[in-house]
């Protein structure tokens, strides 16, 4: 016995195979964009990080708070450019990460004073295991 199946069938399959297709790749796009933005920000953590440990943030009088791509301007240097990726702004208790993006120097990251203290910890028992 031979059981024959409607052409409208075959599309309404095709069509859900393909939508379902498109959303697995949609979700597992928005799941490797959010990994890679955590990752980016945790190496931006341990940069600054050690920036503050050795000494060489720069730091701001700004009053108001940065928020991320905010534009920033160094007074002082011969070229505009910066020698560190680390700002610290004790009035609004900000520690900024810079980039580079379109040849503009803008705020990459922002971290709070709490989330560079541990991750300061972190790199001095990273330190103190490692001798």
């Amino acid at each position: 016995m031979k059981i024959s199946i409607s052409p409208v069938i075959w599309v309404a399959l095709g069509v859900n195979i393909l939508s379902l297709s498109v959303v697995t790749s949609a979700s597992v796009n928005a799941r490797l964009k959010s990994s890679n933005a955590i990752a980016d920000r945790a190496n931006s953590l341990n940069v600054l990080a050690k920036h503050v440990l050795a000494d060489t943030c720069w730091k701001s009088t700004k009053t108001t708070p940065f928020k991320l791509g905010d534009s920033i301007v160094l007074d002082g240097s011969e070229d505009g450019k910066s020698p560190t990726s680390c700002i610290y702004s004790p009035r609004t208790n900000q520690f900024l990460f810079l980039a580079y993006k379109d040849g503009e120097l803008v705020v990459s990251q922002v971290f709070s004073r709490r989330e560079v203290k541990n991750q300061i910890s972190i790199l001095k028992q990273q330190k103190q295991e490692n001798n």
